[in-house]
């Protein structure tokens, strides 16, 4: 995977570029340092320059061309289908649907509707969904935030279930600093639209818990100071 995007903003301008062979690449920083815009820019929604390349150039790609899956926050389903037609929708093949029930746990539940289900039963549909079509990039745009901590362990085991049964790259969208060393092979920080901080494995930014702030945590890990931002 190598992107280096341009896009200038409001405020400041977006100036990323990075390349990584990371199976979940997390992305973190502070609200409004440009996150959610990357993923937008690799999808598609929003224009910008540079490259994006996976198996392809996908600047200048239609956004229906692209091959990714995505799952937002707000899970984004259709009210008036149940279960099983929301996966149906991304791709028409009973089978896979079927194996995608089974795999998310949610065969009693293929015939329910978006407002018989729970915040955590959505989630795990919208994660199906997204994997309808085996997209060569899987994004998610903080998709545990609004859940307890038992929803999110329940999701954090599917996730690690999707890395080792499909091959494709992931990329996370993260203000939960447990979450991203629980899921994460590899960690971008950034601020401004700048790269400020990269993580390997083995070298994640989570450990004793110095000071905490309103909007920030400062973490102590293997004799270093890290910001993590809420």
């Amino acid at each position: 995977m190598y992107i280096k995007i341009y896009k200038k903003l409001n405020n400041f301008n977006l100036d990323i570029e990075f390349s990584t062979d990371a199976k979940l690449l997390a992305i973190i920083g502070k609200s409004g340092s440009g996150k959610t815009t990357i993923l937008r820019c690799i999808a598609g929604f929003e224009e910008c320059e540079g490259s994006i390349r996976f198996d392809k150039e996908w600047i200048g790609l239609e956004t229906q061309k692209r091959d990714f899956g995505i799952v937002f926050q707000n899970y984004a389903l259709f009210n008036n289908m149940n279960v099983l037609k929301q996966l149906l929708f991304a791709k028409n093949d009973i089978q896979k649907a079927k194996y995608l029930l089974q795999l998310m746990e949610l065969e009693g539940l293929q015939n329910r509707y978006p407002y018989e289900l729970s915040g955590g039963e959505k989630q795990r549909v919208a994660l199906a969904r997204a994997l309808m079509n085996e997209p060569k990039v899987l994004l998610l745009d903080e998709p545990f935030s609004a859940l307890n901590y038992e929803l999110k362990q329940k999701l954090y085991n599917e996730l690690e279930i999707i890395k080792k049964e499909f091959d494709m790259q992931i990329i996370l969208i993260s203000h939960d600093i447990a979450e991203v060393h629980r899921l994460a092979d590899e960690v971008i920080e950034i601020e401004e639209g700048k790269i400020i901080n990269r993580f390997k494995p083995g070298k994640l930014p989570i450990g004793k818990v110095v000071e905490k702030k309103e909007k920030e945590m400062i973490v102590e890990c293997g004799g270093e100071v890290y910001r993590i931002f809420n």
